[in-house]
């Protein structure tokens, strides 16, 4: 590490004083006085000048000298680092290339590339990409890719990919894709992919957040403040969705509360019941499940839901999973309020080594229609049972 800082300082001081000297010369001579300026972050002026090709060390230590911000190249070849007015061609640095102008070609940095103008090709880098106007083509980086306009390609990056306006095409992250507007294609993510307007296509991630939705979500958590397409998620909320609260009772358990979120055509369901009595180890249950609510009339709808619970009495100590599918019919009463029920196929798979699960039947002669027993002490029951009650928002 000391080696290559001695080498770093070296050829910044020899920078310095090549620049001077040219700087020295050239007033000597009468010809123009060139000041320099590192504005990486402004674009070139109207003293802009092309060369077909450029090499440098660093900037100001190359073939453009002291002119290297007002200088566009064609090709250029960095050692460690550019700086430029753009580039039309193609660019290389083993650390970082930095243009004030536009990039239209192929530019590949070992750390980093920030260019101010427009992107229109290849950007591949490290550590990230920084534009702070449109993108039209591929950025790949192994962090992250940001840009301040609109982005109509592929973004790909190791952590993050950021637009403050909208994206036409993809973006693929490990982390977090982020559009401040609308997308057109696709969102995928290992974390959170987020469009804070309009979606046509899909996000795939753990988490998803977006307004408008045509396409699909498909992720752990999945929000939309409306959608045309489907959710498919652990959790799914759309705002303008189908979503109840449910109080209802089966054979099991006579009391229940269940949550649904998403969409009739496709929602999840979050549930819990219990039975109300005073014991010291109370039986109750948790579970989730999927389903869909297809319209009959305009009062009547269809329930084809699939589900499992876990039974408990107490704490949850032994594997005693109620595995359901109920098909049933739902009846509008009002606007917020329904009523339903319809028969379920119970399908019970439990630990038979265990000797305290809760029985099952305590108010109603249920019968087992089917008991078999497997290695591993594992057991499984059928029965045919109901659920009725009401829902309400």
């Amino acid at each position: 590490m000391k080696t290559i800082h001695k080498i770093t300082t070296l050829l910044l001081l020899f920078a310095c004083q090549f620049a001077w000297a040219q700087q020295e010369e050239e007033s000597q001579e009468g010809t123009k006085d060139f000041h320099v300026e590192f504005k990486p972050f402004t674009k070139p002026g109207a003293d802009t000048t092309f060369a077909p090709f450029q090499i440098s060390f660093v900037p100001y230590v190359g073939t453009n000298g002291i002119n290297s911000g007002n200088v566009v190249n064609g090709v250029s070849f960095n050692v460690l680092g550019g700086y430029s007015a753009g580039t039309e061609s193609f660019e290389a640095a083993g650390i970082f290339n930095i243009n004030r102008g536009d990039m239209n070609g192929v530019q590949l940095a070992g750390l980093f590339n920030q260019v101010r103008g427009r992107v229109d090709g290849v950007q591949m880098a490290g550590l990230f990409n920084s534009n702070l106007d449109s993108v039209k083509g591929v950025q790949l980086a192994g962090l992250t890719n940001f840009t301040t306009g609109k982005v109509d390609g592929v973004q790909i990056s190791g952590l993050a990919n950021f637009s403050p306006k909208s994206v036409k095409g993809v973006q693929l992250a490990g982390l977090l894709n982020f559009s401040a507007q609308d997308l057109e294609g696709s969102q995928i993510s290992g974390g959170l992919n987020f469009t804070a307007k309009e979606v046509k296509g899909s996000q795939v991630g753990l988490f998803n957040f977006a307004g408008k939705v045509k396409g699909f979500q498909l992720g752990l958590f999945n929000y939309a403040d409306s959608m045309s397409g489907v959710p498919v998620g652990l959790i799914s909320f759309v705002k303008s969705g189908y979503h109840t609260l449910e109080v209802s009772s089966n054979e099991v358990l006579p009391f229940n509360l269940a949550f649904r979120s998403g969409k009739r055509e496709f929602y999840t369901m979050l549930f819990a019941g219990m039975r109300p009595e005073i014991n010291r180890d109370v039986v109750w249950a948790f579970g989730y499940g999927v389903g869909s609510s297809p319209r009959i009339t305009d009062r009547f709808f269809l329930n084809v839901e699939a589900s499992s619970e876990q039974l408990n009495q107490g704490n949850v100590l032994a594997l005693n999973l109620i595995n359901k599918l109920y098909v049933g019919a739902e009846f509008q009463v009002a606007k917020k309020f329904a009523i339903f029920a319809g028969p379920t196929l119970n399908f019970r798979v439990y630990d038979d080594s265990y000797e305290f699960h809760p029985e099952l039947f305590q108010y109603t002669q249920t019968k087992i229609r089917n008991q078999r027993y497997y290695p591993e002490d594992v057991a499984s029951q059928m029965w045919w049972g109901f659920r009725a009650g009401f829902r309400f928002f």
